[in-house]
This record gives C-alpha cells, structure tokens and sequence, in this order.
C-alpha cells in the first residue's frame, strides 16, 4: 500500500514544523535581542537541525521501505553505501561546525568575514562530496548505463 503510515508523517511534519514556527517567533520577539546576530544565527541553525533530526527518521525510514526495484540495486552497487552515509556524515559536520563557529567565535569578525567563513566551509564540504561522488557517478550514472546498453 502506498499511503501506508503515510498520514501520521504528515501529521508529525505538520506538528514539528508549526512548533518549530512558534519557537522561531518566541526566540526572535524575547530573546534575540539579548545576543548579538552571530548567535541568533547558531539558534536557528541548530533548531534547523533538530528539526532534521525529528523528521528525517521517519521519512527516511519510509522512504526506505518505499524503493523501487532499481532504487534497491542502487544500495548493492559497489561503493555506494559508504557514500551515502559519509555524505551524510560531511552535511551534518558542515552544520555543526557553523552552529560552533557562530555560537563560539564569530562575534569579534565582521558580517563579510563571517560570510567568507561560511562560503569557506560550504566549498570545503561540497568539493569533499563531489570528490567522493564523481568517480562512482562515472562508473555507475545514467551515462554509462546508456554507453553499455549500446
């Protein structure tokens, strides 16, 4: 059954997001002007986070179970499983190094520098994944599947 487990997600991402929507006004109309807009920006990063990490479980998990047959062979494919999880591992340490960044040290630089970081740190993780990515899509992507069927 596609709708399987279906409405109790939907009922949880409606939930999870007007709660995070209330926190988010709470924070900004009693709090936020007691720290300096570094700060404020940790906050919101790491309740993007937790957000994520509430919702993503369960829609992972049933996107999981949801897979087409080819989307099944995906995972078998050498090489791929580790990308995956280490993807996931290089987003996660992207979002918490910014958290700590803003949180701990970004108050003394200037809004450019601070932007420079995180342009900084945004490269670093994407050439890390592109890295990883590259030579598994050469082997396994849409391209090559064409090449050999011919």
């Amino acid at each position: 059954n596609e709708t399987e487990g279906l409405a109790w997600r939907i009922s949880l991402s409606i939930l999870v997001a007007v709660g995070w929507l209330v926190f988010l006004l709470i924070w900004l109309f009693f709090y936020a002007n007691q720290y300096p807009w570094e700060k404020n920006l940790a906050v919101v990063l790491l309740s993007l986070l937790i957000l994520v990490g509430i919702l993503g479980g369960p829609w992972a998990y049933w996107a999981f179970k949801k897979q087409t047959p080819p989307e099944k062979n995906m995972w078998r494919q050498k090489g791929f499983q580790w990308r995956f999880w280490t993807s996931l591992l290089i987003g996660l340490a992207l979002i918490c190094f910014l958290i700590y960044w803003f949180w701990t040290y970004a108050v003394p630089y200037d809004v450019y520098q601070n932007f420079a970081i995180f342009i900084i740190t945004l490269l670093i993780a994407a050439g890390l994944t592109a890295a990883m990515w590259v030579p598994w899509g050469m082997k396994y992507g849409p391209d090559q599947n064409q090449r050999n069927k011919e």
